[in-house]
């Protein structure tokens, strides 16, 4: 392990532009470069960069002209030690579970790094549901929850109500007073860290790299929410690739866009910018959700001189059709990244043109402890891979075995199933039956997605073997549809996937085969759904009824012919509207060796000499769509 820096020093490193980059880091055993594995040593070195500095900049609104509140690093230190007695008093030990749930405020802030001091932390989706919100809370073995209070326009606060009989009698539910709620004066969360000291903890906890520090709910195969293990050592070694790959440092500054129950927001926003002496801006406690904010974006640039821009692609998609015009944003960094789902290259390329900014994409999950691979910063970018694979972490594509191991590395440009292994690798879920299956015997977590390593170790992502519908960066399961829709008296058989869309990456529909004799409208089918989806987002858009559920040799239902079909469906749609009757559409959609999948466009019947404009037309629709096409 290498000697602690010094409090107003931070590390640098060599750019990264090859692989070969990549291994000259790596000679040097990984314990040799990390100093600490416990996060708390990271996060408190971050408070002491600049004391006087402005940590938290927060505006609660999405109004740039409105007065923000100002954290300093001193204050944000002293918050988060009071926050971490409490607890503490409060009784939490290492292995238990101090869960939030509320949108996007400084006292999130406070309670998050209250709650890696003293237990496991986890940043709950403010908007699931009671049902979900039981299970969680149980699960997490839960000994401490910080919920937004009473609050208009917000049901936080009664869906905990709603299952508070169910959950055990030592739980203690504190209650946070913002935007415009109620105060409790018996649980209010403010109050009760002021009667604790803020110089000084009342005790002593160190974790080492296998304590699990954070759990993050993930989507996968049940339909509930399951909580992935973030142990010390992924947080630490994150902490110190963020550096070793180039990312920003105490003259930074960053929004606090993303949710932190987000793998990307809790560490990104929550984590490393603090453990980096940033200045996080939280333009609205809806973050990026907030229209206000969107329209507002670049005022928000320009006023409080923000550095880093990322952002899932719904909202680059919509921030590159509606560019600056007299804001100053010139203190953003010319490379950006996102992650989450495909961002259409046009999208990418608008950006660059109008702002001067390279927008790189990045592969990772929960499950990961975020990015498993980052683009150069400087060099070739390489547009449409994930960049290559960070430092001390195998990216590999492989073809396994019939017992769910590596048969054998897939060569360069060969399309496999992508195992990861590494140290910010999740030990697991916290339900072990989501175990099973998950790791090889040599130790590599099989993503379920599909995709090739080029010759000079670039990672290229070409479609997901799992079943997961990715809306503007939220993952939907797909099984959270399927069971609510599967209720309805006329449903025998559901199966809902993605839709491609041009502003959210997918949508998600449902393909629903009726009992015999039902004459069940779709209509009625999504207001059931509606009323049955715990997340907003997860509800279909569209019902389609088919008279017999598709299924592959074991008796599932075929997802990749429906996802194909729906593919077919919108693009269909989407082009003959675009044409206007000029020539025959036929679309088919299948499986491509290089890129996955591949849209194939038949057009017929054209008048002479109209070829020509009738392919810019399409190429004017398909460049809004990660799908790769080709004209026939």
């Amino acid at each position: 392990m290498s000697a602690v820096p010094a409090a107003q020093e931070q590390e640098t490193y060599p750019p990264i532009r090859t692989i070969r980059d990549i291994e000259a880091l790596e000679r040097m055993p990984l314990e040799q470069r990390v100093w600490s594995w416990d996060l708390n040593d990271w996060i408190r070195r971050g408070w002491t960069y600049n004391p006087d500095k402005v940590a938290i900049n927060y505006v609660e609104n999405g109004d740039p002209l409105a007065q923000p509140v100002e954290i300093t690093y001193r204050e944000l230190a002293r918050r988060s030690i009071q926050a971490s007695n409490l607890f503490y008093s409060l009784g939490v030990q290492k292995e238990d579970g101090v869960l939030l749930l509320m949108p996007t405020l400084p006292q999130l802030y406070y309670s998050l790094y209250g709650g890696i001091a003293t237990g496991i932390t986890c940043v709950v989706n403010w908007m699931l549901k009671s049902d979900h919100l039981d299970e969680l809370i149980r699960n997490a073995r839960t000994r401490v929850l910080v919920v937004l209070g009473p609050t208009p326009g917000y049901e936080i606060w009664e869906n905990v109500q709603a299952i508070r009989d169910q959950l055990h009698e030592d739980l203690r539910i504190l209650s946070v007073q913002a935007l415009g709620g109620s105060k409790l004066a018996d649980s209010d969360f403010d109050d009760l860290c002021a009667r604790q000291p803020g110089d000084k903890l009342i005790f002593e906890r160190k974790f080492g790299a296998d304590d699990i520090g954070g759990y993050v709910h993930s989507g996968g195969t049940t339909g509930s929410p399951k909580l992935v293990k973030l142990a010390h050592r992924g947080f630490c070694y994150k902490a110190w690739a963020h550096v070793a790959t180039g990312g920003p440092g105490c003259n930074e500054s960053i929004f606090a866009d993303y949710p932190l129950f987000h793998v990307a927001g809790v560490l990104s926003r929550g984590i490393l910018s603090i453990c980096n002496g940033m200045m996080v801006m939280i333009p609205s406690a809806l973050g990026a959700r907030d229209k206000r904010f969107i329209a507002n974006y670049w005022k928000f640039v320009e006023k409080y001189r923000i550095t880093q821009f990322t952002g899932v692609p719904t909202t680059l998609s919509v921030l590159a059709k509606n560019l600056p015009t007299t804001e100053d944003v010139s203190t953003l960094k010319k490379v950006a990244t996102s992650g989450s789902a495909p961002l259409p290259v046009e999208t990418a390329r608008e950006l660059e043109r109008g702002l001067g900014i390279r927008v790189l994409l990045t592969y990772g999950s929960t499950e990961y402890t975020t990015g498993a691979t980052q683009p150069p910063r400087e060099g070739d970018p390489r547009f449409g891979s994930t960049g290559m694979r960070v430092p001390y972490t195998q990216v590999r594509p492989v073809e396994l075995d019939g017992e769910g191991n590596i048969a054998r590395f897939c060569g360069p440009n060969e399309l496999g199933i992508i195992a990861v292994k590494g140290p910010g690798v999740t030990p697991g879920y916290v339900d072990p039956k989501h175990n099973v299956g998950i790791f090889t015997k040599d130790g590599y977590f099989k993503s379920g997605d599909c995709g090739r390593v080029d010759e000079d170790g670039f990672l290229w992502i070409t479609g997901r073997v799992k079943d997961l519908i990715i809306r503007g960066g939220h993952n939907i399961d797909p099984q959270t549809i399927e069971h609510a829709i599967r209720k309805h008296p006329a449903v025998l058989h559901v199966a809902a996937v993605g839709k491609p869309d041009s502003y959210a990456g997918e949508l998600p529909i449902a393909y629903v085969q009726r009992i015999n004799g039902s004459s069940a409208s779709a209509e009625e089918i999504l207001k059931f759904a509606e009323a049955h989806i715990p997340e907003r987002p997860a509800v279909p858009k569209e019902i389609h009824f088919i008279d017999s559920m598709p299924v592959t040799d074991i008796g599932k239902p075929d997802k990749v012919g429906l996802r194909f079909d729906a593919a077919r469906r919108h693009y269909t749609q989407v082009l003959t509207e675009a044409l206007g009757g000029e020539a025959s559409l036929d679309v088919d959609v299948g499986h491509d060796a290089t890129h996955g999948t591949r849209v194939t466009i038949s057009v017929t019947g054209e008048k002479a000499g109209t070829r020509p404009a009738i392919e810019k037309r399409i190429a004017q629709v398909m460049k809004a769509y990660s799908h790769h096409y080709v004209v026939a």
